[in-house]
């Protein structure tokens, strides 16, 4: 970044933090910024940390603070719909999950943690989320094998998540429907016409290193449509819907540790949140983050201890989740909305199994190319890894015998 740009994005981050300490009434203020941080593995840019420093009523303050911003005009105008997203999450949503988590769920093992927003603003051009630092947590090596432990933690949290949504049907039926109005448009996929062409050809580059034929063949078959899938699956089902992650993997969950051993989990980056079937977030992970070997040793009992959490947390509101989200149709939404989950680490699993400056090039790449020849420029280091992947999961899906052919194409 040359010195004159460099410059000017300071400037700007200035007058945010300014707007930051005035928020929380810190007077004489000093801080520094670090331009991207290792601890985090971004595939994109436009996250800052800061560490500010001040008085607050007298006493001195040091506080930590994580803020996102692209100083990019083409990716401010690329992300405005997402941060939009983020921000209606966390001030509109977020306070009124609390309260209910506040006044209604007293086990504290069943309680949710949120993101905690500090500022935020959606005015044209100078859109921005700032968030306090996460302290004592990190991320997991997207390239080690994710283990039972950490797994279930995000499948507990997912859980978790989405009991509010069937909380705020039942007790609160004209909240559920402002929510609903306000994210039953997917940021991403809303719209057929908007999703990029490049999505093709990232999906057939997995196609291109499937070893069972028969399997290739049937997604061979869906690779003109995953279009029209993307846009059907990330739409309210007929029933049944909750407030989702829309982004849940690797890279935006934090664990807390004790020794080696996970013992809490955090979600982060809701700038995707959606209004969907709860089976699109589950997916969605279980086929981005983990393996053929991983899935055929654990995932009924995944499946056991997503629907008992979500049911243990309706029971601290007196609410059963038979009449709310029954195992029945749990376990029929996943026959045919797991095809969302696998389209989408199918698209992304040649990204997400690079190395980042790799994967950075090819999420610029993903967003605007319309031919694979632009595509093919970038062989990843990790082929091993990326073939393996590949082809646990589409295995896993068929031997499941989940439903790629229930979609009606236009």
């Amino acid at each position: 970044m040359c010195t004159r740009k460099v410059s000017r994005v300071h400037q700007e981050l200035s007058a945010i933090i300014q707007n930051v300490a005035e928020a929380k009434k810190i007077t004489d203020i000093e801080y520094n910024v670090i331009f991207g941080f290792e601890d985090v593995d971004s595939f994109a840019s436009g996250f800052y940390k800061v560490q500010i420093r001040g008085k607050l009523n007298g006493c001195k303050v040091n506080q930590r603070l994580v803020i996102k911003w692209h100083h990019s005009v083409t990716d401010r105008a690329c992300f405005r719909e997402a941060y939009k997203r983020e921000h209606i999450f966390c001030n509109i949503v977020t306070p009124f999950y609390l309260n209910i988590q506040r006044t209604l769920i007293c086990n504290e093992g069943l309680k949710y943690k949120f993101p905690n927003c500090i500022l935020s603003s959606v005015e044209y051009n100078k859109e921005v989320i700032v968030f306090h630092n996460i302290e004592g947590y990190k991320l997991f090596d997207r390239f080690q094998t994710i283990d039972f432990e950490h797994v279930s933690l995000v499948i507990k949290n997912l859980a978790k998540l989405h009991a509010f949504s069937f909380i705020t049907s039942e007790l609160h039926p004209d909240k559920f429907e402002e929510f609903k109005q306000q994210l039953n448009k997917d940021v991403q996929y809303s719209e057929i016409r908007n999703i990029p062409k490049s999505l093709i050809y990232y999906f057939n580059a997995s196609l291109s290193v499937i070893s069972n034929e028969k399997y290739k063949d049937k997604l061979r078959n869906i690779s003109r449509h995953i279009a029209f899938i993307l846009n059907k699956y990330s739409a309210p089902a007929t029933k049944y819907n909750v407030i989702c992650h829309a982004d849940c993997w690797h890279n935006n969950i934090f664990f807390k540790y004790q020794g080696n051993r996970p013992v809490d989990a955090i979600f982060v980056d809701y700038q995707l949140v959606r209004f969907a079937s709860p089976v699109t977030d589950i997916s969605y992970f279980i086929y981005m983050c983990t393996d053929f070997h991983f899935l055929s040793k654990y995932y009924d009992q995944l499946l056991n201890i997503y629907h008992g959490t979500c049911s243990a947390v309706l029971r601290e509101c007196n609410i059963d989740i038979e009449d709310v989200y029954p195992r029945a149709v749990f376990d029929e939404q996943l026959k045919e909305h797991s095809q969302f989950g696998l389209v989408e680490a199918l698209i992304s699993m040649k990204i997400i199994t690079a190395e980042s400056e790799e994967a950075q090039k090819m999420t610029e790449i993903k967003r605007q190319v319309t031919n694979d020849a632009q595509i093919e420029e970038y062989e990843i280091q990790n082929q091993d890894i990326f073939v393996n992947r590949v082809n646990g999961i589409v295995n896993f899906f068929f031997e499941r015998n989940y439903s790629l052919n229930d979609t009606q194409y236009p």
